[in-house]
């Protein structure tokens, strides 16, 4: 008997688009169509409704739904289909709206007749056009009616449905909610932008059909495959896109580079970049404008080939994460800010007893981005670098870093300092990845990032309300405050943040007030179809970023009545379990939380047990019986206490992995198999 035979849920780090984590158990299905007429192909459309009597359906002899509102005021379109209670249902609808300024829908949701709440996953106040328009949302039942709401009507407007499918959708994908964008550690070791690019908006980008799609402005024509630019004049290779409000991601290859001066792109009164050399580029803006443009100064020559422009959605894209190598992790962090204003561009540091190159080498990004800091040796033998000063508030803990990568230079301090003399400071060893001298109330860690970079760390609680000098000095040896060669180190990656260690790096391109990463939520609701709340196992395998976490992940119907809860404590060293409101199961022995332990609680009435790494660590005898579980999330019931940490793998099982009947010396045999390291 496989353990595989019982799981009914799988979660693991393998693939991902926006606000969706996917799950591998089970594969993701649709159930059978609800509506009667989805496509509208039938005069009869008896099954929708109005509320409140608002608006007046009819049929269109072209086949599409009309809703003309009576009144100034919005309304419920509704049908009865008879759905599953707390399941999930995919909506996909076409629709439009006549009104010329625009008409709104407000939401949509599943509810019970008299239900005004919007639950679920569903349209976030779209306004629809004269054009028609497809939408696609999740939705979870409440009731047995079927409810999409629409608002900011006039007397006279028209809403068309062209379209209207519902369908039960089952699946362990995770919904994913952190609305700001979050890097990690891709599988190539580069500290990058978890992201989801959208489909190609150039056309003819390797010019392969001629000028088809392209204006050539003054100094560019046609070359073989290519757009090609000859000195003598200025002028713009354009296309007119949709482009306007777009995040997008552009690359190109320049070859034959000659002159001087190439823009690329110009965003619009958003900016520009510039590319001034061969090769493939990737650049980054935001358009204020439908057109895409490549300006060349008059002094330019060369060709331009493989143009291609994606839109970049980077806000709510859960990370893979592979820092330190080796299988990958799901990474849930909490909300930080770096409040560093650059944490890249060191040119606006203070640089003492030391000069500055930028852009020397490869950073951890990959890109050559990185700069180098110089010791003046021998004009004088106080070690130098740069500073920061930057606004800190007593009785907060800080954790102040830097990605460093030696030179000459093998070691560095990192130091909290209102001037040169060191408050809070840590001697760091950058070539062989060791911490040296502590200064007093502070810790540190370092980090290998690979190709000779470390990411080291300190943390404190200050003792100062006021601008404090952050500052990295390179240093002769462990504890020196003196410099005797002249060279330097390579820094990437500044960040300062109100915390107790590090986390994944926030980049700052000059935002005063910093740039703010939120926390990592991850939740699965109206799955109640794959869980088994008479009986079953909870298990995952996962680490926490400290020891005395205080966090959870569970099962449940949103109440304490009915979770099954796996808890890193708020003790050090201690995990938990809870079942309902009345099983509670302890490990006895001492886990670091930082590690990764494989934890698993069995559920059945009258019988739970915790295991952690193999071992059965505890049992309670006298739990009530749980139903209506129907939810996962990376929390508490009710979404408290989130989890934040590492995980490898989450898996559910709808029995509690015994045999047929019910045999408990299999279920010793088979959980202490799952949960061995």
């Amino acid at each position: 008997m496989s353990l595989l035979d019982d799981v009914s849920i799988v979660v693991t780090p393998n693939g991902y688009k926006e606000k969706t984590l996917f799950g591998v158990i089970p594969v993701p299905t649709e159930g059978v169509e609800e509506s009667t007429y989805p496509n509208f192909t039938n005069s009869d459309i008896s099954q929708w409704k109005i509320a409140s009597s608002r608006a007046t359906p009819s049929w269109d002899a072209s086949e599409f739904m009309r809703l003309t509102y009576d009144v100034a005021s919005g309304s419920a379109l509704y049908a009865t289909f008879g759905q599953t209670l707390n399941s999930v249902y995919k909506v996909t609808m076409r629709v439009r709206g006549t009104k010329s300024d625009g008409t709104t829908a407000q939401g949509s949701a599943f509810g019970s007749v008299g239900d005004n709440g919007v639950v679920g996953r569903a349209i976030s106040n779209p306004t629809l056009t004269s054009a028609w328009q497809d939408y696609e949302f999740y939705a979870i039942s409440t009731g047995s009616t079927f409810r999409l709401y629409l608002g900011s009507a006039t007397i006279g407007d028209l809403v068309d449905f062209d379209s209207i499918s519902v369908k039960e959708y089952t699946s362990a994908d995770m919904d994913v909610t952190r609305a700001t964008a979050a890097t990690r550690v891709d599988e190539n070791g580069l500290v990058n932008y978890a992201e989801v690019l959208g489909g190609e908006e150039i056309d003819n980008g390797d010019f392969h059909s001629g000028t088809t799609a392209w204006s050539f402005g003054g100094g560019w024509s046609l070359g073989v495959d290519s757009a090609e630019a000859t000195s003598g004049s200025s002028g713009k290779l354009s296309q007119t896109k949709t482009l306007n409000g777009k995040y997008a991601q552009v690359t190109l290859t320049v070859s034959n580079y000659g002159g001087a001066g190439l823009i690329l792109i110009d965003y619009g009164s958003t900016g520009s970049a510039y590319i001034t050399s061969d090769g493939t580029h990737t650049l980054y803006g935001t358009y204020d404008q439908d057109i895409f443009e490549i300006y060349k100064s008059a002094t330019f020559s060369g060709n331009v080939t493989n143009i291609s422009v994606k839109e970049v959605t980077r806000d709510n894209v859960p990370r893979i994460d592979y820092t330190g190598g080796g299988c990958p992790h799901i990474l849930a962090e909490p909300m930080r800010t770096n409040l560093f204003d650059y944490s890249e561009d060191f040119s606006n540091w203070n640089i003492f007893r030391s000069s500055l190159t930028p852009n020397e080498t490869t950073s951890p990004d990959g890109t050559t981005n990185a700069d180098l800091v110089e010791q003046d040796y021998p004009t004088t033998s106080v070690h130098g670098g740069l500073n920061n000063p930057t606004d800190v508030t007593t009785g907060v803990e800080y954790t102040y870093s830097f990605f460093v990568k030696k030179k000459e230079y093998s070691w560095i301090e990192l130091a909290e300092a209102a001037t040169s003399a060191s408050n809070v400071s840590t001697w760091f060893d950058v070539e062989n990845g060791v911490v040296g001298n502590i200064g007093s109330g502070s810790t540190a860690q370092i980090e290998d990032f690979g190709n000779g970079w470390y990411r080291c760390s300190i943390s404190f609680t200050s003792v100062y309300t006021a601008s404090r000098n952050f500052v990295l000095y390179l240093s002769k040896a462990n504890g020196s405050s003196t410099a005797d060669i002249v060279g330097g180190v390579y820094v990437w990656g500044a960040q300062l943040e109100a915390g107790s260690y590090a986390t994944s790096y926030i980049p700052n391109f000059g935002t005063a007030l910093g740039v703010t990463r939120n926390q990592d939520i991850f939740t699965r609701d109206g799955i109640g179809s794959l869980i088994n709340s008479t009986e079953g196992v909870l298990f995952v395998e996962a680490s926490t970023f400290v020891n005395g976490a205080d966090c959870r992940i569970t099962i449940s119907d949103g109440t304490i009545t009915n979770r099954v809860s796996i808890e890193w404590d708020i003790l050090a060293n201690t995990i938990k379990g809870f079942v309902g409101s009345d099983g509670n199961l302890v490990s006895p022995a001492t886990y670091n939380q930082t590690d990764y332990n494989k934890i698993a609680i069995k559920y059945k009435e009258n019988d739970c047990a915790l295991w952690i790494n193999g071992t059965k660590v505890d049992t309670d005898f006298a739990v009530s019986v749980l139903s209506g579980v129907n939810q996962l999330e990376f929390s508490n019931y009710g979404g408290s206490l989130t989890f934040e940490g590492k995980v490898k793998q989450l898996q559910v099982y709808d029995t509690a992995l015994g045999g047929s009947p019910y045999d408990a010396t299999l279920s010793d045999a088979r959980l202490a198999a799952l949960t061995s390291l």
